[in-house]
């Protein structure tokens, strides 16, 4: 299912950023979130696919993102549905990533990385292939100057 939030623009006002926000249901909302502490000059959409996968999200938007700008910024989040106790779901949630950037080099690219599983304890194999992934993502990321990290090991408490 492809869900569009569109953010809100003045009247007679030309946004000059655009702002793309790719992810699963953990991204539900946020473009109305961002758009409140953005001014007129932005743009902000959101494409959630609850319950997809990373190759799915970063799939999402193909030739769109192509014409994006260096002023331009793609927010992603993907990869807790893929992740299980085994790595090579990890290693390909690795691949979509460094794939999708190296396809994305003129904008600006935030992800936010792979939230920890709560319903599991801390030291179940998926958490640890969650924290071995956000780790490889980090050290993707150090190579592009386009590319930010954020932290998403919110505490049990933000979780149903």
């Amino acid at each position: 299912m492809r869900k569009k939030e569109e953010g809100k623009s003045s009247i007679g006002t030309r946004a000059n950023h655009k702002v793309k926000i790719l992810g699963d249901s953990h991204l539900r909302g946020t473009a109305s979130k961002i758009d409140q502490y953005l001014n007129t000059k932005f743009e902000v959409y959101s494409w959630i696919k609850p319950g997809a996968t990373t190759k799915e999200i970063v799939n999402t938007l193909g030739n769109d993102l192509k014409c994006l700008g260096t002023q331009d910024v793609i927010v992603v989040n993907g990869g807790s549905n893929d992740i299980g106790s085994k790595r090579t779901q990890t290693h390909k949630v690795l691949i979509h990533m460094a794939q999708f950037i190296q396809e994305n080099t003129r904008c600006n690219i935030i992800i936010v990385n792979i939230p920890p599983r709560h319903d599991i304890g801390n030291n179940s194999i998926t958490n640890l292939e969650i924290h071995a992934a956000n780790r490889k993502l980090n050290k993707i990321a150090k190579a592009y100057n386009n590319v930010m990290i954020v932290d998403s090991n919110l505490h049990r408490k933000y979780f149903t």
